[in-house]
């Protein structure tokens, strides 16, 4: 059997070696997941919403016992781990507790005036068992979040985390330490073959969160079995600063949008323009900024006890992403102004800021996903809409001016699932917002109405009589049928003011004729 060996980034500790689930153990899962199902399925949503409430009250009564475990396996700062993780967890488990039994009841809905008499519903129905596969940067929040939402719109859930931030046990035990419904939600551990195997067992739904490569091995998995996906593929997030801007403020959004979670965030700040008027000062500010920063090494006392502001870098691989991105701009005349290098033998990477950054690098193509920001001009509010485009993602985006209405309009203009007008990543503290991207940030939303919807079989049921009454779009077909449906088409869609009225006539002579033509 294989094992992984989870390793302290910070200290290169080896915490703890958890073994890979094998063939009998996914079996078993999913078995006892479609079990789970059927008594899930039956539970009204209040009652399931019950069931996450236990998980809300355990992980406030142990949440720095939790955050422990996730900075040891992460090396995010203690601040990040309770606001983007504990946070976000309890603020969704909330909105559902307010909005889940509303956003599932069957909706009615109007039905046209030639299918009178009949009433049109839309019922939201559980799908069965989802598989969400989650990624290493947010492994409690980008866990916790998509299954309680698959749960509560009545599904059975397997998550498989990443194999870089497992947090083994910790999800088991706050699911079993709170009462939590048994086999509601279970985990499997594993690395990509224990996910093929997953998408082989047939779920209802998966939802991925990842890199775009993985998104597209996991889309090409699932199509076998025309398993349905809600992928999210991470982004390249731009921020737009025109001259008319509190400079102080924006500086500060700049700050932490570019370097939380030591930038290992899909919706993380990469690329800042700033309109030209305005560039000097913001990029002499920021970087005065950016040195105040602490990091490990660098101001930030260990253990960390809330004071820390960045963290280090999760996994290995990502560093050699940072160092190939820094290393070919440093080549092609980019200016690395403050932070630049990796300190050798840590997976600490200094608060960086690069510019005079050439659009075709990987520093401003690629995502980065580190605490790497480049700063590059604009002129005009057309060039701006532009350059924040010009990329292969579309999550996340920032647009920032003292002219309220253009920032609405530019918003509306940028290629992304989500933007922000003077704020940043503030979209995902919303509950009730969706979340998801366009482009090669993948597709699909969950959080607020559309994640319930998301894990949902959305069905539309009509309700008619019964009686005698034959429908007129029935056979037999007859030319003086085709000649009233003609024309009360033409009534209905072309008459004018009066047309309605005069629907309502060939109505019934079309009602008429049916009487008397029957087969």
């Amino acid at each position: 059997m294989s094992e992984i060996a989870v390793k302290n980034p910070m200290t290169g500790e080896v915490l703890y070696v958890v073994p890979e689930a094998d063939d009998a153990v996914i079996r078993h899962t999913f078995e006892a997941a479609r079990r789970a199902f059927a008594r899930i399925s039956a539970m009204t949503v209040r009652e399931r919403v019950a069931e996450t409430l236990k998980i809300r009250d355990y992980i406030l009564a142990h949440r720095e016992a939790i955050i422990d475990k996730i900075v040891a396996e992460t090396g995010k700062c203690r601040t990040d781990a309770l606001t983007s993780e504990i946070f976000v967890i309890l603020d969704v488990i909330d909105y559902y507790r307010k909005n889940a039994e509303k956003i599932l009841a069957v909706q009615r809905v109007s039905t046209p005036f030639v299918l009178f008499g009949k009433k049109s519903r839309i019922c939201f129905e559980p799908l069965g068992t989802v598989l969400v596969i989650s990624p290493w940067n947010y492994p409690l929040h980008l866990a916790l979040v998509p299954c309680i939402t698959a749960f509560v719109a009545g599904n059975a859930v397997v998550f498989k985390p990443s194999e870089y931030t497992p947090l083994r046990g910790l999800v088991e035990e706050i699911l079993e330490g709170s009462g939590f419904l048994r086999h509601g939600i279970q985990v499997v551990y594993g690395g990509k073959d224990v996910g093929a195997k997953l998408i082989d067992a047939k779920p209802a739904k998966i939802l991925f969160t990842g890199s775009v490569r993985s998104g597209r091995k996991v889309m090409e998995l699932a199509s076998r079995h025309l398993i349905p996906v809600e992928l999210e593929l991470g982004g390249k997030d731009p921020m737009v600063v025109f001259e008319d801007v509190n400079l102080e403020r924006t500086v500060n959004g700049a700050l932490w949008g570019a370097l939380t979670n030591c930038g290992q965030a899909c919706t993380s700040v990469e690329r800042i323009y700033v309109q030209e008027g305005l560039y000097d000062q913001f990029v002499v500010k920021l970087r005065e900024k950016i040195e105040k920063v602490t990091y490990p090494g660098h101001g930030g006392e260990l253990p960390d006890a809330g004071s820390l502001d960045v963290g280090c870098i999760t996994p290995a691989f990502q560093l050699d992403v940072i160092r190939a991105h820094l290393d070919e701009a440093r080549q092609n005349g980019a200016k690395i102004l403050t932070g630049g290098v990796p300190m050798n033998g840590s997976h600490v990477v200094p608060p960086t800021m690069v510019v005079d950054v050439d659009p075709s690098l990987k520093l401003a193509a690629e995502e980065t996903f580190g605490p790497v920001v480049t700063v590059m001009k604009f002129k005009t509010e057309e060039e701006a809409v532009k350059l924040a485009n010009d990329s292969e993602y579309g999550l996340s985006a920032s647009v920032w001016s003292g002219d309220l209405e253009r920032g609405w309009r530019v918003a509306r203009q940028i290629e992304a699932g989500n933007v922000n007008v003077n704020n940043v990543m503030i979209t995902e503290g919303n509950s009730a917002l969706p979340f998801g991207g366009v482009k090669n940030s993948g597709f699909g939303r969950y959080k607020g109405p559309f994640g319930l919807h998301a894990f949902s079989n959305i069905k539309s049921v009509m309700v008619d009589k019964q009686g005698s009454r034959i429908e007129s779009n029935w056979f037999p077909y007859t030319k003086e049928k085709y000649q009233a449906f003609s024309k009360l088409i033409e009534l209905l869609y072309g008459g004018g003011p009066l047309g309605f009225l005069k629907a309502l006539v060939w109505g019934l002579r079309l009602e008429l004729l049916t009487r008397r033509q029957r087969l």
